[in-house]
């Protein structure tokens, strides 16, 4: 019997989504700024406009928002606004270890509300077979343990956010001190502070982020007793039925 499949959705592409959001705006803000092209303020209302318009894009097709989107508005706003005030460079290192820490606090407090970041960031139908791994938690201690499993990877993940706060401050006062705040060295050194943050501390992260997933696999098949490739690429290679 033939079922009528559901439109294809691709999967997201982070790399993709952080060059759209984050980085590309980063050198609109560092290219344009000079006063004989956009200036600070357009130039920082021109870089807006690509986590806008993405975002925009992804809650029309996907019925939900982005989270780099939003994280890149948030970042190119604060970084623009705060040139604009003519703050000096601790403020801005201030807001570059502020924002992780935020994350970091998000993902174990997430719990608390019952619903945790990480189901967003890992617990995807392109990263992990949903259907068969919840089939396989069918008792009270399975559920027990890939609780406190989830739990245990979010405060891994946060501890990652947390020591990535550290390097942002001091990244931020290494590329923002001694310049006078609202020039186009300034400026330069804030579109600078942004992609070379994506570089210096968030490929690491992506590193972190790949162990944590990894670790957190490990456990998920000791609870539900699937082996990897069940519990991954759903509808492909599940050789085990659950429960059968």
């Amino acid at each position: 019997m033939t079922q009528a499949s559901a439109p294809h959705q691709p999967p997201p592409n982070p790399l993709l989504e952080i060059a759209l959001t984050i980085i590309l705006p980063s050198l609109v803000l560092d290219k344009l700024s000079t006063p004989e092209r956009l200036g600070p303020l357009w130039a920082l209302v021109v870089s807006l406009a690509f986590p806008v318009g993405f975002g925009i894009w992804c809650f029309i097709q996907k019925k939900g928002w982005n989270l780099f989107s939003v994280l890149g508005f948030v970042t190119i706003l604060i970084t623009g606004s705060l040139g604009l005030l003519k703050l000096p460079a601790f403020w801005f290192a201030v807001k570059e270890s502020t924002i992780p820490i935020i994350i970091g606090l998000a993902f174990p407090l997430s719990h608390r509300l019952g619903k945790p970041l990480i189901n967003a960031l890992i617990m995807q139908p392109h990263v992990i077979n949903l259907e068969a791994m919840k089939a396989a938690l069918n008792t009270p201690q399975r559920q027990a343990d890939y609780k406190k499993a989830l739990f245990r990877a979010s405060c891994e993940l946060g501890l990652g956010m947390l020591v990535s706060s550290v390097l942002n401050f001091f990244l931020a006062m290494h590329l923002l001190g001694g310049k006078e705040p609202a020039t186009e060295a300034f400026m330069k050194g804030m579109a600078k502070l942004n992609w070379m943050g994506m570089l210096v501390i968030g490929v690491p992260m992506m590193v972190v982020m790949l162990v944590v997933f990894f670790r957190l696999l490990k456990q998920l098949t000791r609870i539900t007793g699937l082996e990897r490739d069940d519990l991954m690429n759903p509808g492909t290679t599940v050789r085990r039925q659950v429960g059968g």
